[in-house]
Parts: C-alpha cells; structure tokens; sequence
C-alpha cells in the first residue's frame, strides 16, 4: 500500500514538472521598471522590493554579528596555527580547464536558448521630438529596428503572445514607452538542462582533479619536517 501511495506521488511530481513553469516577468513604463519571478501561475515581485524597516533592522544586526564571530573564529584560528604561505596552482592547468568547460558551457546555453519561451512581449512606442521633421525621420527607422528584432526574436524562440505598436505623435516632444516581456520554460526543461551540463563538468573536473588539490609544498616548507641549523656546529667536526 505504501509502495502504490509512493508511486502515485512520484508520477504526480514528474507530472507536475512537465506542466509547471517558471520564468521572469519584466516590465518598464512611466512608473519604472519591475521584475517578477513566476512560480507556476503564482508571481512573486523581486523589484522593487518592499522594505520593512524592523526587517531590515535585524537582518543588519544578524549580519553584523555573524561578521563578528567569523572574525573572533578566524583570528582564535590563526593565532593557534601559525600562518603557511598559501599553495599555488598552475595558471596553465587551470586555463586548460576553463577551455574546456567551454564547450559545455556553449551547449547548455544553445540548449536553454531553445527550450526558453517567450509568453509574453509587448512593445508600445510613441515617438515624439521638437522638431516634427526628425521625428517623422526617427519614426520610420524605429519601425526599421523593431522589424529586424521582432525578425531575430521569432527565428530563435517561441513567441507565445505580441502586441508591438509604434505611433507618431507631433503634440509632444518627448517620447514615450511601455515594455513587458515575459521568459519561462517548465520545470522538466530546466532540470533537464542543468542535470546534463552538471554530469558533462563533473566529468571535465573529474579529468582535471589534480587541479582541486592543494600543492605540495617542499620539505621543511612549514618548519616541521627536516631540522633547522640554529647555530650549533655538526657532530662531525
């Protein structure tokens, strides 16, 4: 009974990881500009964020006393052990690692870039200037920009809702824009991608483990290992 109640919960989650999205929600306009996290059809804002003075007040508290005993740790640490020169590692090996990092690198962002979705992208624009003729001008090479980056948007992503507009108006000479866009993908899709970019650069850091590991220093480095000659002449003279 219980194995068919744990069954039922995992095909739950993988169902709902397939269904659940997540993604930002962006938007500038007269107001400023706000961000939000979306958790399925929940949106949590990020920015601004509303600031509680007491919260802010005890955060700065528990900060600072977390400083200060980090700090009561380190010193208490560093007067029982004395001070050893840190290891080095070589510059090369770790470029070498970078390099090929790289590659891994490249394929989680294609593969990301192609799974991302954009639900929402709204594009408003009144143009406006002091002078009528320059913004008749400016309006047709705007319609000349947002062509070409609604062009590149819907060769490389999948554009779920567009409302684009661009008006010209001479009463004003300023001009005015309202933009929202919305980016998410499921749950599945990025568990999926950061899964295989985190096996792939295991893998690469398994190759270049020499790395990871401190240097040896040489013998009698830390004034433990070989004897030191503090004046006394050798036995066999």
């Amino acid at each position: 009974m219980i194995g068919k109640i744990l069954l039922l919960i995992l095909v739950l989650l993988v169902l709902l990881a397939f269904v659940l999205r997540l993604g930002v929600l962006a938007c500038y306009d007269a107001a400023g500009p706000w961000v939000k996290i979306r958790l399925g059809p929940k949106f949590l804002q990020v920015y601004p964020r509303k600031k509680d003075p007491d919260k802010e007040e005890k955060k700065k508290r528990k900060k600072q006393a977390k400083a200060e005993k980090r700090a009561a740790k380190k010193a208490k640490k560093a007067a029982d052990k004395p001070e050893q020169p840190p290891a080095k590692r070589p510059v090369g090996g770790i470029l070498d690692l970078v390099w090929d990092l790289l590659p891994v690198v490249r394929e989680a962002a294609g593969r990301f870039r192609r799974k991302l979705q954009i639900d929402d992208l709204t594009l408003h624009v009144t143009w406006a200037e002091e002078d009528p003729a320059d913004a008749a001008i400016h309006y047709g090479r705007g319609w000349a920009v947002i062509e070409t980056l609604l062009a590149f948007l819907e060769a490389n992503f999948t554009i779920k809702n567009r409302q684009v507009s661009l008006d010209l108006d001479y009463l004003t000479e300023q001009p005015r824009v309202y933009i929202r866009v919305g980016l998410s993908l499921t749950a599945a899709q990025l568990l999926g991608i950061g899964l295989g970019a985190a096996g792939k650069s295991l893998k690469v850091l398994w190759n270049h483990r020499k790395l990871l590991k401190p240097a040896r220093r040489p013998a009698g480095a830390d004034g433990k290992k070989g004897e030191v000659n503090h004046g006394k002449q050798s036995s066999c003279e």
